[in-house]
């Protein structure tokens, strides 16, 4: 996997995990008042730049040292 190919894949798929995001907190399928809902709301986004992390770091250890 090289460089645009992460960026493409990390673009588009945060798109659209924050429309859905935007989408259950505008219609009420989370609630930031809700410290449940919170946490749940923060986990997904951690999740989601501790994925992004671990690929970025898995493909510069990857990469040939030149």
């Amino acid at each position: 996997m090289n460089w645009p190919q992460v960026v493409y894949q990390y673009t588009v798929g945060g798109i659209f995990f924050l429309v859905t995001l935007g989408l259950c907190l505008r219609l009420g399928a989370a609630d930031l008042k809700n410290s449940s809902d919170k946490k749940a709301v923060i986990y997904l986004i951690v999740g989601f730049l501790g994925y992004l992390t671990m690929h970025v770091v898995w493909i510069v250890l990857a990469s040939p040292h030149r």
